[in-house]
């Protein structure tokens, strides 16, 4: 699972608050999949979900320009994964978006 796009703020701080708030809409929603969000650096963190027993994972970086979330997903859900692709990149979208207009 891939996702990339130009984040387009000038402060890239600013991406990390992005990751956190569009984590933090879905931790609740998502409390049964035990998420876990884990900053390594403070431009790259580890997302992480358990669902039916198999862990996802997928690695978030970003530099100046861009934003970047690569992740595996396990076998039992490939027939998933442009779904999965397409709700995470709406949900980034929305909330960079945000950010631009100075809402986050």
């Amino acid at each position: 699972m891939k996702y990339s796009v130009q984040h387009g703020l000038a402060d890239r701080s600013r991406v990390r608050v992005v990751v956190e708030k569009a984590y933090g809409a879905y931790e609740e929603r998502l409390s049964d999949y035990k998420p876990k969000l884990h900053w390594e650096a403070d431009d790259r963190a580890t997302i992480a979900f358990t669902v039916m027993s198999q862990k996802i994972d997928a690695a978030v970086e970003f530099d100046d320009d861009e934003l970047r979330i690569d992740g595996k997903v396990p076998f039992l859900f490939k027939p998933f994964q442009k779904k999965i692709e397409d709700v995470l990149g709406r949900e980034m979208d929305k909330w960079l978006d945000k950010a631009r207009k100075g809402e986050v």
